[in-house]
């Protein structure tokens, strides 16, 4: 009898309550990916602009994929707070997403 693999996991923190969550790394991976992608050059994205480029860049890595890309992608986002990499901020009214400087 073959034996299961088991993939990778990472541990995604959320930057406020401080909740952790594994996800598989071979998911994290493309999705943060995508993220920088998204973000990079940018002054700044709402999340839903940030998500609809996410998800045409994984459907293009990942054309198998069948997980929710916007739940991916808030997930590693918040995660990507946490580290220092991705910043929230207001700008006329709207929640933005950018790369920290």
């Amino acid at each position: 009898m073959a034996k299961a693999v088991k993939s990778k996991k990472i541990i995604v923190t959320h930057p406020v309550t401080g909740i952790e969550r594994k996800l598989d790394a071979d998911i994290y991976a493309p999705v943060k990916a995508a993220i920088l992608q998204s973000l990079k050059g940018s002054k700044g994205k709402t999340f839903n602009e940030l998500t609809d480029d996410v998800v045409k860049i994984i459907k293009k890595k990942m054309p198998r994929f069948s997980g929710s890309v916007p739940w991916y992608t808030i997930s590693v986002r918040l995660d990507l707070e946490t580290r220092g990499i991705v910043e929230t901020f207001t700008e006329k009214g709207n929640k933005l997403n950018r790369l920290t400087k």
